[in-house]
């Protein structure tokens, strides 16, 4: 049995399931930028009030399977991307501050509103830091990090992480046209009309740059070319399809949400494509960097037993918590 090989699948799936479900809510997050009626950004909270700390526990998941399974790639990226992670993790914390001291202080809730939509901005555009870094390459120097930590704030990088930011709103405006009424649905069509077409663009420009400075890019995707080409046509579909759908009241608004997560699902999968066998992009294998097969053994144990728990918990919640989110809000 290839130990690293479902150790790496996990990890993919920890990260997948992540980037779909606190996308949305980091989504939401950043939406609260252009809004400035406060009802509506109340409402707009409202909507991803019971979920948005639970999705964070896949990525926890996903940090950990590459600590245990994957400890050489582990002690490469961390310094690699040491000040995008911080970033990221600084504002995560500081969005669930806000978020508590916006719920128990009605006279200052647009400032909080305003330090809450700025975590979701920046821990956003940190994680596409990671992603250009990834796609453009790390340095390594034998087993250790041979480049500069301001390597991930190329160009290249900063734009990467405006095309996650842009994937992000994409599924927050999904997210609050199924759950909002009135007013926060009027503000999500108008915004799900052009913010698909923006993600589609972007994540176009960014490919045809990657493409440039990673050679090797090139070579992964003719190797994977049927495969890619599906993703790259599911992509453009559900962006086209999003943008269509946008301004239409007789459609369910679940096919909007569903062709968001679509969307980005296609493009996880791509780039996953397009990196493997590679936990370092074209420097190091799964297997150059997988921990003993004991390890191995440990963390898929655990995952077997923890993922379970995760799932059952969070369809639990959405279960709970399904359909349009009240007026006076869930609390």
């Amino acid at each position: 049995m290839d130990l690293p090989l479902l150790s790496a699948l996990f990890l993919m799936f920890a990260l997948t399931m992540y980037v779909m479900l606190d996308g949305f809510d980091l989504g939401v997050g950043v939406l609260l930028l252009p809004q400035r009626d406060q009802q509506v950004r109340n409402r707009m909270v409202d909507a991803i009030a019971p979920t948005w700390d639970g999705n964070e526990t896949w990525l926890i998941m996903a940090a950990l399977t590459l600590l245990a399974g994957f400890p050489l790639a582990y002690g490469i990226l961390v310094p690699a991307f040491y000040i995008p992670v911080v970033l990221m993790l600084l504002s995560l914390g500081l969005r669930g501050v806000s978020f508590e001291f916006r719920h128990n202080s009605a006279t200052s809730r647009r400032r909080w509103d305003f330090v809450f939509a700025g975590g979701s901005l920046i821990a956003a555009w940190a994680q596409g830091l990671v992603v250009g870094g990834l796609i453009q390459g790390v340095d390594t120097d034998l087993d250790s990090f041979g480049g500069s930590p301001l390597d991930a704030f190329s160009p290249f990088c900063l734009l990467a992480g405006v095309t996650v930011v842009a994937g992000y709103a994409t599924l927050g405006v999904g997210w609050l046209r199924l759950k909002g009424e009135d007013a926060t649905r009027a503000f999500a069509r108008r915004h799900q009309r052009w913010l698909p077409l923006a993600f589609l663009g972007m994540t176009i420009i960014t490919g045809a740059i990657a493409i440039s400075i990673q050679p090797n890019l090139a070579v992964s995707w003719r190797d994977h070319r049927i495969a890619l080409s599906c993703c790259l046509i599911a992509f453009a579909a559900c962006g086209l399809g999003i943008a269509w759908l946008a301004g239409r009241d007789d459609v369910d608004d679940r096919i909007g949400f569903g062709l968001a997560l679509a969307m980005m699902l296609s493009g996880v999968v791509a780039l996953g494509l397009s990196f493997f066998p590679y936990v370092i992009p074209f420097r190091i294998t799964l297997w150059q960097a997988a921990s003993a097969a004991s390890t191995q053994e440990f963390l898929l144990i655990g995952a077997l037993v923890v993922t379970p728990v995760v799932l059952a918990y969070s369809a639990f919640a959405y279960k709970v918590f399904r359909g349009r989110t009240p007026a006076e809000g869930w609390y």
